[in-house]
Formats: C-alpha cells, structure tokens, sequence
C-alpha cells in the first residue's frame, strides 16, 4: 500500500510543474497605456468595467478636452466628452455646462484600441480608474490604449517589477 502512495506522490510531483505552466499561460484582459515604440506606461488586469479618462490640451483652441471611456469585455465605449469652446474638431452639440465645460453623453464604440497624436503642447493625461497613469509626452508621440489578451505570466511579471520597485526606490 505504501509503495501506491509513493507512486501516486511522484506523479502529483511530476504533474504539478506542468499545471503551473499551464496556468501561468493562460489568457487574462489587460488594459495597455503606451507611448508607441515605448514599454507600456500602464498595463492593468481587468476583472470588470473600468473608466478610462483622456484629458488634453486641444492643439488649435489651447482649451482642456476630456473623454471619458469605459473598458469592458466587448471594447472601449466613449460614454462622456467635456470641452471648453468651440471650434476645430470639437462637437458643437451639448447635453449641459458644468464648471465651465460642455457635456455630452455619449455612447460610441471604439473598438479594441484608440490612437491618439499628441505634442508636449497638448499635455495629456491618462487615468484609469481614477488613477492617472501617464502624463505627457516629452516629444510627438503617438499614444494607444488598447484592450488585449495576455498570458497570466506577462502580469506576474509586471507585478514582480513594480515589487522589485517599490523596495529599491
């Protein structure tokens, strides 16, 4: 009876490398802020819906911009936009003013990813959650935010380095 038991230990032994590599492989939604031909400025885990905010300078009326997106299993959706004035490329419909900005509700699907252009001059930021993740940039760049599917390992890595981080600095 021993003996089965030992064999039964070995095999569990020998099985449960390959169950953690299988695991480790596994796909998991990520949402990815990236200046492009930079590492990500931001890649987070989602578990559920989260808001996505990107706020700018606009480059003619050198007013603020914000659009507000919410990342969910089917995509990024523009629910909201906020400006200040009126002109090159800005809506010229609203929903109402607050503090000083034009609202509109909206809500258009954009797919897995969006492009932005931005210059120093436009001084964007990203938030996710609320919590910002990006500001900039230093030169002309084109920034992405994308929905995509990485391997479990990708995020345990990401988490090892922001550890390794946090400790050293």
């Amino acid at each position: 009876m021993s003996g089965k038991c030992a064999a039964t230990g070995k095999s569990v032994g020998r099985l449960l490398p390959v169950l953690l590599l299988v695991a480790l492989c596994l796909p998991v939604r990520v949402l990815e802020v990236a200046v492009e031909g930079s590492p990500p400025a931001g890649r987070m885990w989602l578990r559920s819906d989260v808001s996505v905010v990107v706020g700018y300078v606009h480059s003619v009326e050198r007013t603020w911009v914000e659009e507000t997106y919410v990342a969910g299993r089917d995509g990024l959706h523009l629910t909201m936009m906020r400006w200040q004035s009126f002109s090159a490329g800005l809506p010229d419909e609203y929903d109402s003013c607050v503090d000083g900005f034009y609202v509109k509700g909206l809500d258009v699907h954009m797919g897995r990813t969006i492009d932005y252009w931005f210059l120093p001059l436009n001084q964007a930021e990203v938030s996710v959650g609320g919590v910002p993740v990006f500001r900039g940039p230093e030169q002309p760049s084109r920034l992405v935010v994308r929905l995509r599917r990485l391997p479990v390992v990708v995020r345990v890595v990401d988490w090892l380095g922001a550890q390794f981080a946090t400790r050293s600095g």
